[in-house]
C-alpha cells in the first residue's frame, strides 16, 4: 500500500476520531435519550436533529468565506481544531440532560462544530492530495474510516449494553475521542513543507 503524505495521514486520523465515532452516536443517541427524556423522546430527537442541521446550514457559508479570505492555511487548521473540540464537547454533558432544552443547546454546539470541521477539513484535504493518486488516497481514507467505524460501533454496542452507567460512559468516551481528533489536526502545523501553506 502506498504511503500517504504526512498532511493526508494526519487529516485522515483526525477524521477517524471525529467522524468515525459520529456514525456510532447516530445509532446510540436515540436509545440513550429515550431513557433520559421519556415518552416524548422521539419528538425531542427530531427537533434536536433539526437544530443541528439548521446550525450547519447557517454557518458553513460564512466559515467558507472567512477561510477563503485569509491566504494561509493556519486559519483552516485552527478552525479545524476548534471544530473538532466543539463536536466532541456536547457529549461530555449528556449525563446532565434532564430536559429537552439542554439537549437542544448541545445540538446547536455540535452543529457549530461540524460546520467548522467540514469546511476546513475538506479544503485542507483536497489541497493536500498527491497528483496522480487522488482516487487512491480517497479510497484508502474511506476504507480506514469504515474499518474504524466498525470497530467503534462493535465496542460501543457491547459496552453500552451492560447497563445505563456504562451507556453514559460510552457517550462520554466518544466525546473525548472526538475531541482527540483536534490533536491530529493541530499536528499539521509541525509539517514545514505542507502543500496547503499558501491556500
Amino acid at each position: 500500500m502506498p504511503k500517504f503524505n504526512k498532511s493526508v495521514s494526519l487529516l485522515t486520523l483526525s477524521d477517524i476520531f471525529t467522524w468515525g465515532t459520529h456514525t456510532v452516536l447516530v445509532a446510540l443517541i436515540g436509545i440513550y435519550l429515550a431513557n433520559k427524556l421519556g415518552e416524548n423522546a422521539t419528538q425531542f430527537v427530531g427537533i434536536g436533529t433539526g437544530i443541528y442541521y439548521l446550525t450547519r446550514a447557517t454557518f458553513q457559508i460564512p466559515f467558507g468565506l472567512l477561510l477563503d479570505k485569509i491566504k494561509h492555511d493556519k486559519d483552516e487548521i485552527i478552525i479545524l481544531v476548534l471544530g473538532s473540540i466543539l463536536m466532541g464537547s456536547p457529549f461530555l454533558f449528556y449525563s446532565l440532560i434532564q430536559s429537552q432544552y439542554l439537549y437542544y443547546f448541545l445540538q446547536f454546539i455540535f452543529g457549530l462544530g461540524v460546520s467548522m470541521n467540514l469546511i476546513s477539513w475538506r479544503k485542507l484535504f483536497s489541497q493536500s492530495l498527491d497528483k496522480g493518486k487522488v482516487g487512491l488516497e480517497y479510497g484508502i481514507y474511506g476504507t480506514l474510516i469504515s474499518f474504524a467505524t466498525a470497530i467503534f460501533s462493535i465496542t460501543a454496542g457491547i459496552v453500552a449494553n451492560i447497563n445505563q452507567i456504562y451507556f453514559e460512559r460510552v457517550i462520554f468516551a466518544i466525546g473525548l475521542i472526538m475531541i482527540s481528533g483536534s490533536l491530529w489536526a493541530g499536528a499539521l502545523l509541525t509539517i514545514k513543507h505542507r502543500k496547503t501553506i499558501n491556500i
